[in-house]
């Protein structure tokens, strides 16, 4: 699929890695504007926090996560409220006192469901064996978010000790948890994805189309655009589609997914009628699309001399699941004129990627405040930035000037991200020129 959907939404859940352990951890900010929300009927709502974290680690199945996750989603969609779940496992649940009962009966079944755990065997009473704890909004909203802050304070502890005991045992194997709170849904199941797909295939969703530019910045010098990304915002698909389903959970799930809207992009960017979209943008897609036969078509489409300005861009997951079909797929694509782009390479995958290797044009790196502990702690780093020739490497999600600033520092002058947005808004459009 495309930037958002792979990398962002990704972002919204996968491959975020571990910020440096501070004296203060920020709050969350989609609890707090949850809160914010309801603030005038806080009366009406209560939250139960589940210790998930306190159970076995062979009761914590994946499956039985995911029928807990729905089962209060019902009662929530039923009657108002959220699902939220935190860094080390641990889920709170804000419901409208009206679903009392409802959310009483859940609790049974959880109960049931975790029968066999050391912490619930015989129990009767989950909020005296500690696995569960209810909190009145109105009176005990405070104490909640300090129990909150605590959870997120533990867990970025414990990531420290395991990023510490990893980089013993071999250098450059990081480990990645979002340390934020995240909102919970169900996962995309092969049922769900054939209605999306029929869907998808009769509906215009150019409303869902994004752009944003990679551009060219020095220091503090105004950014100089070199393409724009097209990508498809996945967090508006789910709204429009499926509001309460992760579309990303499952990966291959969201592989086949990300083919089907591969194909509706080519077909909108084929038929674009205002001439934006000729040259200098890239798309992010499948290796089976461009060995399909709507690629085809959508070359025959673009006049062969603006093809060098193109750039499609490819998943590194993808890459590897077929490294055949990758190969066959990029020579294709080269030999007609177009540029290839690995996109999706965490800085701890850095050191595993040889870009010439692979014969890409370019490598897409994913910016996160602890890459600055990678380059201060890992004395090879630079070995691999080397390796992958800085002049062809893209930071992307660059969402703050720190990212810019630690890249020039690398050698590094190609940005992406929303900062990098930031920046081209409150400056006149530069003109475009290609890459070589």
């Amino acid at each position: 699929m495309f930037l958002f959907s792979r990398n962002r939404a990704a972002a919204e859940k996968k491959n975020a890695a571990p910020a440096k352990v501070k004296k203060e951890v920020k709050k969350d900010i989609q609890i707090n504007e949850y809160l914010s929300k309801i603030k005038n009927e806080q009366g009406q709502y209560k939250a139960v926090y589940i210790y998930m974290h306190k159970l076995n680690e062979n009761s914590l199945r994946s499956t039985s996560r995911q029928v807990l996750i729905e089962m209060f989603e019902n009662v929530t969609r039923k009657f108002g409220g959220e699902i939220f779940g935190l860094p080390n496992d641990d889920i709170i649940i804000f419901y409208n006192i009206r679903a009392e009962e409802e959310i009483l009966a859940c609790l049974i079944k959880v109960r049931y469901m975790f029968h066999d755990d050391p912490l619930l065997k015989d129990v009767i009473d989950l909020e005296q064996a500690g696995f569960i704890r209810y909190y009145e909004l109105k009176t005990e909203q405070e104490e909640l978010q300090l129990v909150i802050k605590e959870a997120m304070k533990n867990a970025a502890l414990q990531t420290e000790v395991n990023n510490k005991e990893t980089t013993s045992r071999s250098k450059g194997e990081w480990k990645y948890f979002n340390p934020g709170v995240r909102k919970l849904r169900r996962e995309l199941t092969p049922g769900m994805l054939g209605k999306v797909q029929k869907v998808l295939a009769m509906t215009d969703f150019s409303s869902l189309i994004r752009r944003q530019s990679v551009c060219a910045v020095i220091g503090k010098s105004s950014p100089q655009v070199l393409f724009d990304e097209v990508f498809v915002s996945i967090a508006d698909l789910r709204d429009m589609l499926l509001p309460d389903v992760d579309l990303t959970a499952n990966p291959w799930l969201f592989l086949a997914l990300a083919g089907t809207l591969d194909k509706r992009v080519l077909v909108h960017v084929s038929r674009h009628d205002d001439g934006a979209l000729t040259s200098n943008f890239s798309l992010n897609l499948n290796v089976s699309t461009i060995l399909s036969d709507e690629f085809l078509e959508f070359d025959n489409n673009i006049n062969t001399t603006m093809r060098s300005s193109i750039v499609l861009e490819v998943q590194l997951v993808d890459i590897f699941s077929d490294i055949k079909a990758f190969l066959l797929a990029k020579t294709f694509a080269q030999y007609r004129g177009y540029k290839i782009c690995i996109d999706g390479i965490t800085v701890d995958k850095l050191q595993y990627i040889n870009r010439s290797s692979l014969g890409a044009d370019l490598i897409k790196i994913i910016w996160h405040p602890s890459f600055i502990d990678v380059v201060n702690e890992d004395k090879h780093f630079m070995d691999y930035v080397n390796r992958a020739e800085r002049a062809k490497m893209i930071l992307c999600r660059v969402d703050d000037p720190k990212a810019v600033d630690v890249g020039n520092s690398l050698g590094i002058n190609l940005y992406q991200g929303r900062y990098i947005q930031r920046l081209l808004a409150n400056q006149p459009k530069k003109t475009l020129f290609s890459i070589r």
